[in-house]
């Protein structure tokens, strides 16, 4: 890895339609976020316009924006595999747009856990002393309960812990894990998952040693959710509708379980502003803030 004080990141364009051309060049504009790191950006040199003479740029070719988009994520992959780079940075994409050019590709997540043979991986969220992962992912709604399992639980809350330890280096986590039903079910009156499921692989991290809370239900808990170190969510909205809603300028997506710090900003490619210069660069510059900080 990078043998210098500052941690080498990259950081890829992402869509070069949409605004990520735009809050990476705003975040990098920032004085204070240049001086904690070096700076390699991947994607279209002419897209990005004028960045600070301290980062670097590689240009990479492409044909369509769903291409670019990927061929950005592979360069930067190969820069983090050959040790050039300690940390990714990931601008956002559109899923449809690369499934376009990459059959069956599904998010920067899956991808990235695949591309490095990691098997145990979660979406992490990180604003303001809060952070939270999700058991189900990019899923249809109807398929979350069947995806409910114990083991999936418990992997969750076993990669929280690890990861609140090791890059977050908090000794002693307390970890609350929500319920999947209104009232984590009631005890088994409004759905038999918080009992079946959840209960049991909160009772076995425990057992193993791990502070896990629950299932709390979700309706009230995130009117205090800074009174645990990390908070388990069963499905995307459940979790990220009242982040979103509370922090969504300085939140961040972190990939835990990577052998790397991977991290993203917290919103999507926004065509709709793109080109009009009105792109908030807050939550890509929070996003290369936590990739110095925890690389």
């Amino acid at each position: 890895m990078s043998r210098s004080n500052k941690k080498a990141v990259v950081i890829t364009m992402g869509d070069p339609k949409g605004i990520d051309p735009e809050v990476t060049r705003k975040a990098l504009a920032e004085k204070s976020l240049l001086a904690q790191g070096s700076f390699i950006v991947v994607g279209d040199r002419k897209v990005l316009g004028k960045l600070p003479s301290s980062v670097s740029v590689l240009d990479v070719s492409y044909r369509s924006a769903g291409e670019g988009s990927l061929r950005f994520l592979d360069r930067a992959m190969m820069l983090i595999k050959e040790g050039v780079a300690d940390a990714l940075v990931t601008a956002p994409l559109s899923k449809e747009a690369v499934s376009r050019y990459h059959k069956g590709f599904i998010g920067h997540t899956e991808y990235l856990a695949s591309a490095f043979g990691v098997k145990h991986f979660d979406m992490m969220f990180v604003a303001s002393g809060i952070r939270l992962t999700i058991v189900t992912r990019h899923v249809p709604l109807k398929q979350v309960p069947g995806l409910i399992t114990q083991k999936a639980v418990f992997n969750s809350i076993g990669l929280m812990a690890e990861t609140l330890k090791d890059r977050f280096k908090i000794k002693t986590p307390k970890i609350a894990v929500l319920g999947l039903n209104p009232h984590a079910g009631e005890g088994g009156l409004l759905g038999s998952e918080d009992v079946k499921s959840i209960l049991p692989a909160i009772r076995q991290a425990k057992a193993m040693g791990i502070n896990a809370v629950g299932p709390l239900p979700a309706d009230t808990f995130f009117a205090f959710p800074k009174s645990y170190d990390g908070i388990i969510a069963m499905y995307h909205d459940q979790g990220l509708t009242p982040l979103k809603g509370m922090y969504m300028k300085e939140l961040v997506n972190f990939t835990a379980g990577l052998p790397f710090v991977r991290t993203s900003p917290s919103h999507g490619t926004a065509y709709d502003i793109a080109g009009k210069n009105k792109a908030d660069p807050s939550s890509m510059s929070a996003a290369i803030k936590l990739a110095c900080q925890l690389a």
